[in-house]
Order: structure tokens, then sequence, then C-alpha cells
């Protein structure tokens, strides 16, 4: 539902057929299970915790996606907290402990409700408030459904879009800022505010039809936080752009979020988006985070695949369901 399709080295939970041995012994169960980071697709491999295991595939009955690290609700909506804090759309209001935003219609993230407090629920009441306030402002009401903070039950099947995957990592030690250059040594750059260049070259890389100064209202928003904008220049031209942020979560964890990563399509591969990366993160650490979060589409296999090798690991899902 969430986006179940792991990549190399998620953890993972293989539950498979058990094969009787060639000389005719006996076993006293048919199915087990095995547990670890996934080594390989073809054929499946697990890191067992005695070694790889590798399963056939016509004995695997189910492969499901598991977080890097055991991870509680209260450590989801930890998360959430600072993630909402950075990417806050223009307007906010608390409903029955969903918070509501709303930013023109630019992103889904800035234009729906997220369940941050344990009180969240989806009774008649609380989805007539939800409508009636996106109603209000012309907008579509959006929820974005949190795996564990909202029962699956409660959410009517196949509504479900957009799934997106949750990644984490902590970043005490990342490349020093100094070090971290583009392809011809061009430096990146960062700002305490996006240029209209900048905006417009992100919103371009969308491919969203939306007037600039809207995406600007949204690119800039942050609550309780501060922002760095990169950017990458070859020969004058802008081909690399990504936003930080760094917000604090209800417990006091200061993180860096990483959103709005863009990159000419001339100039990839060649080390821009990494540089980008690297340098927002030195930035990030040098304002005081000490952990970092991301969102990633979870069919976005590239992405998903270049961020984990980063680094960064599965934390928590969530995806979209339109009221």
């Amino acid at each position: 539902m969430f986006g179940d399709r792991p990549q190399i080295g998620d953890r993972v939970v293989v539950r498979h057929r058990i094969t009787a041995p060639s000389d005719g012994t006996p076993v006293g169960y048919t199915r087990t299970d095995v547990t670890g980071p996934l080594l390989s697709t073809d054929p499946l491999r697990v890191q067992g915790p005695d070694g790889p295991v590798q399963v056939a595939a016509d004995a695997v009955d189910s492969v499901r996606l598991l977080s890097r690290e055991t991870v509680r609700n209260s450590e989801i909506r930890q998360v959430e907290s600072a993630a909402a804090n950075n990417w806050p759309g223009v307007e906010r209001a608390h409903v029955q402990g969903w918070l509501l935003r709303a930013g023109g219609g630019f992103t889904r993230r800035a234009n729906s409700a997220a369940p941050l407090d344990v009180t969240a629920r989806l009774d008649d009441a609380t989805v007539a408030a939800i409508r009636d306030w996106y109603a209000d402002r012309g907008l579509p009401p959006l929820l974005a459904v949190v795996e564990r903070l909202i029962p699956i039950g409660h959410i009517p099947a196949g509504t479900l879009e957009a799934p997106v995957h949750v990644l984490v990592r902590d970043i005490e030690h990342p490349p020093s800022a100094q070090s971290v250059t583009a392809p011809s040594d061009t430096p990146v750059t960062i700002r305490d505010a996006a240029s209209d260049e900048w905006v417009r070259s992100y919103v371009d890389g969308r491919g969203d039809r939306v007037d600039l100064p809207t995406a600007r209202q949204v690119v800039d928003a942050v609550v309780d936080g501060r922002l760095g904008f990169a950017e990458v220049r070859r020969d004058g031209r802008l081909v690399g752009v990504g936003r930080g942020s760094v917000t604090t979560a209800p417990d006091g964890t200061a993180w860096f979020g990483l959103t709005a990563v863009w990159c000419s399509p001339d100039v990839r591969r060649l080390g821009v988006a990494r540089a980008v990366v690297d340098a927002l993160t030195a930035w990030g650490v040098d304002h005081g985070a000490t952990r970092a979060q991301l969102q990633v589409e979870a069919d976005n296999d590239v992405a998903g695949a270049w961020y984990r090798r980063l680094g960064y690991g599965l934390h928590h899902r969530y995806g979209y369901v339109r009221l």
C-alpha cells in the first residue's frame, strides 16, 4: 500500500517455503522467515544473522519492507513534525490532531493535512472539518496518511496515491563544505534566500504549472527554523539547486531537511547533485543539525537507491488520500 518494493540495503523479511532435504529427512515446518538487509534481488539474497541466505524465486511467499531500525510511533511523529516545519505551506491550522497546510496548490506536501498529534482520527466530524477548511481555500481536501499513525482500516481500499519513503541518517561527520565542489571546480554557493532564477529552475524541473510568486511563498516558508538555498553554476548558467533546512522536533532533536534537489539534464551523473547534497548537509551541521531526513517517492527507484548509497535508510512511509 505504501510502496513495498525494497531497494538494495533495505531491511526486509522474506517468508519462504522450506525444501525438504534430498535424503528424505522430514522437517517440522514448511515455511520460515529470514530478516535482514537485502543484498540482491536476482537471485534473492538477504543478510541473515548467520550469513547471507539465498532464496529461490519459486519458494518466496512474500517480501516485506521494514524500517532500517525498529521505530516507535512516537519517533515517527517526531520526524513528521520536523518535516512539517521544514515544508509547512503558507497557511496552517490545527484540527483534531491534524496539521492542515495550504500553499496555493503547489506540491502535495504543502497542501495536505498530516496527523501529527496522537489524537488524530478520521471520524466523520474531523473529515467534515478538513473538507470545509480546504474548500474555503479552493483546494481539494488531501490527507498525508502516515503508516501506523492512522489505522489501515480507516483508509478506503485503493485510495492511497503517490506513496513516499521517508529516509533518515545521522550527520555528525559529513564531508567538509570547503572540500565539496561541482565539476570544473565550480563552488556550491549557499544563500539565505532563493533567487528568482533558483525558483524558476526548481518549478520548471518539476514540470508544474504554477506562478512563481506562489512557488516562492512555498519554498521560502519554514517554521521556527532556518533555510539555505544551494546553487551550482557553470559558465554563469545555473545548473544545480537544492534547499536545506534546520528545524527542531518536539523532543529537541535538530533535523536537517533536504528538499528541492534539481540539476540540469546536461550535467546529470557528473557529480552536481552530490555536490549540492554534501554542501547543504555540511551547512546543516554548521547550524546545529545532528540528524537528516528527506522524502522520496516510492516508485522513484533511481533517486531512492542513490540516497541510500549516501547513507540514508528507511524510517517510515506515507501516502496521500483524497477525501
